[in-house]
């Protein structure tokens, strides 16, 4: 059991530099009861379970309470373990989910998203990668950072780590999907999923990583949810709101995940939605003339990368093109 004895210091001090990632709903007391590095409190936990995550035969984790609780590569790890949820979000409806971190994260990725059926897990089993994101059929966020799909990854948000809340509104009316950090609204990370049937998913290489469900809700549009819209884009209107007690418990019930946008993560604010600068080796399939051997082909490595400084364009980024290469280190 892991123990850290911060009784005589600052509670900010100790946030900031001992523990930086950990939300504001968890306390000095959850931090000195690490058992295994792994968190054990219930803070945050919201009671709201429309889904669990379901355990894969081809994927290395380890399920507990109820399958809400996911430990990746228990022992060690050997490449990247992924699990996805129970069953599909439905069409036209919102869609919140979220996931606190129970471990320190470290190694290749570890990331929270959505996907669709066609990706096959097994096929990473063996490679440290950041699977989420790595084609067109998945949406994912790094605990870096960046937000990757179609293998193009971008700056986002902050870093997440050990304490955090990171939520998911996928909203399929509009066929948006957002990501949350300790409850604060990081923008709009992509748009146009609404045509595509899509699963939650979570990824890690990291071993012994650690993760938990505190909320997994669906709400059907509703003139409610229209007005509570319109509310947080005033943040002194959304203040008044949460004055009146009957609208302050519904609030608290069903759309605590909605804050005003000021409230938004500074630094992605800071960078002002520009994309990150990366690059990556990406393999092409050349046929040599005929003097190497009649149909032989070769593999060639070849660094690309491109920049469009027009952030608002959909494809204006550092593209980064091509698969990770398979490594056979254990993280």
């Amino acid at each position: 059991m892991m123990h850290f004895d911060i009784r005589t210091r600052d509670p900010a001090e100790f946030n900031r530099k001992g523990f930086r990632y950990l939300s504001p709903y968890c306390t000095e007391k959850c931090v000195n009861n690490l058992i295994d590095g792994k968190l054990q409190c219930n803070c945050g936990d919201s009671g709201i379970y429309n889904w669990i995550w379901e355990k894969q035969e081809d994927t290395c984790a380890l399920l507990s309470k109820d399958s809400r609780e996911v430990t990746f590569h228990p022992v060690y790890s050997s490449g990247t373990a992924a699990l996805r949820g129970s069953k599909p979000f439905m069409k036209n409806h919102h869609h919140f989910w979220e996931m606190k971190m129970l471990s320190n994260l470290y190694g290749t990725d570890v990331m929270v998203g959505v996907g669709t059926s066609a990706i096959i897990f097994a096929e990473w089993r063996y490679r440290f990668f950041s699977l989420l994101g790595f084609d067109k059929q998945s949406w994912g966020y790094s605990y870096n950072g960046t937000v990757q799909h179609d293998n193009i990854t971008r700056c986002y948000g902050s870093k997440f780590g050990l304490g955090s809340l990171i939520g998911v509104h996928l909203d399929m009316c509009k066929g948006t999907l957002e990501y949350y950090l300790n409850r604060k609204p990081l923008g709009v990370a992509f748009k146009g999923l609404k045509t595509y049937e899509l699963y939650p998913m979570i990824c890690s290489t990291a071993a012994q990583s650690a993760m938990k469900m505190t909320c997994a809700t669906s709400i059907e549009p509703s003139l409610q949810l229209s007005c509570l819209q319109c509310i947080v884009k005033h943040p002194q209107l959304y203040d008044q709101f949460k004055t009146i007690p009957g609208l302050a418990r519904i609030y608290e019930s069903k759309f605590f995940w909605m804050l005003p946008k000021e409230y938004e993560d500074p630094k992605r604010k800071a960078r002002g939605g520009q994309w990150c600068s990366k690059r990556r080796k990406v393999l092409f399939p050349i046929r040599w003339p005929t003097y190497y051997g009649p149909g032989q082909q070769h593999m060639v490595k070849i660094s690309l990368h491109f920049h469009n400084s027009d952030s608002d364009s959909d494809s204006s980024c550092d593209m980064i093109n091509g698969e990770n290469e398979p490594s056979t280190s254990k993280e």
